[in-house]
C-alpha cells in the first residue's frame, strides 16, 4: 500500500512538472514569435530608408545636373520631401512615433 502511494505522488510530481515545463516552453515561443514579428518589420522599415536614401542620393545628382529653374524647383521640392520621409522612418524605427502617439491619447 505504501509503495503505491509512494509511486501515485511520483506521477503527480513529474506531472506537475511536465505540466510547468509545457507551460514555460509555451511564454517562451510566444516572446520568440514577438521579436521575430518585430524584427521582420525593423528589416522592412530599414529597407524603406535604405531606398529613401538612394532616391534623395539621385535627386542629389539631378539637382545639379538640372538646368532649368522649374526643374530645380520640383527637385528641391521632390528631394525636401523625401528627406522628411527618411526622418519619419528613422523616427518609426526608434519608436519616437508610436510614444507620441500614447502621449496623444494619454
Amino acid at each position: 500500500m505504501r509503495n503505491v502511494l509512494f509511486y501515485i505522488a511520483g506521477a503527480a510530481t513529474v506531472g506537475a512538472f511536465f505540466t510547468l515545463w509545457c507551460a514555460v516552453a509555451v511564454q517562451r515561443v510566444r516572446k520568440e514569435s514577438e521579436a521575430s514579428k518585430y524584427g521582420e518589420l525593423c528589416a522592412r522599415i530599414q529597407k524603406q530608408i535604405d531606398e529613401t536614401r538612394m532616391r534623395i542620393s539621385s535627386v542629389k545628382m539631378q539637382l545639379h545636373i538640372a538646368d532649368h529653374a522649374l526643374d530645380q524647383a520640383l527637385l528641391q521640392w521632390k528631394y525636401e520631401y523625401l528627406m522628411k520621409q527618411e526622418q519619419w522612418l528613422v523616427e518609426l524605427m526608434c519608436g519616437k512615433i508610436e510614444e507620441e502617439k500614447q502621449e496623444e491619447k494619454q
